[in-house]
């Protein structure tokens, strides 16, 4: 695992992306979106695959069914990323890569469609399920386990 998690920080370094260090094979990742103005990205590097995931909005306060259908409506679209839907009702995007067959302009690649999509797709999504004066902000994501807010 030392060894694809030294590649992955080499990539990381060589494609000039904003990503802290987490842990041995773990990152924190800022990918830049116009529509989010930053999309964090958890991306964690094991033997074989790097497992990236970003949060994308807090479950829907309305038309939660409708919300859930066009995340999974669009899945079908995407390539790489793909919704999916935690034990609290909050969406997320993820993405799975074979460290062998990435590279760095592979994971650019990865992290600037994950730029598109939120882009393409996070307004729509965000005016269907929620009343968007409320608070908290549904592109905040949850506290991890142990943070303070």
């Amino acid at each position: 695992m030392a060894d694809a998690a030294a590649r992955v920080q080499e990539w990381l370094d060589g494609i000039g992306v904003d990503a802290e260090r987490r842990g041995a094979a773990d990152w924190s990742i800022r990918v830049p979106s116009s529509r989010r103005g930053i999309v964090a990205v958890a991306a964690h590097a094991g033997e074989r695959t790097l497992v990236l995931r970003a949060f994308f909005m807090r479950g829907p306060d309305r038309a939660h069914a409708e919300v859930y259908r066009r995340a999974l409506r669009k899945n079908l679209d995407m390539h790489h990323w793909r919704f999916a839907v935690d034990d609290a009702g909050d969406l997320w995007m993820t993405a799975e890569a074979t460290i062998a067959r990435l590279g760095p302009d592979a994971l650019d690649g990865l992290l600037g469609l994950l730029s598109t999509y939120v882009d393409e797709i996070f307004d729509g999504m965000l005016r269907r399920g929620f009343e968007v004066s409320g608070s908290p902000r549904p592109d905040t994501p949850p506290p991890t386990p142990g943070q303070v807010r």
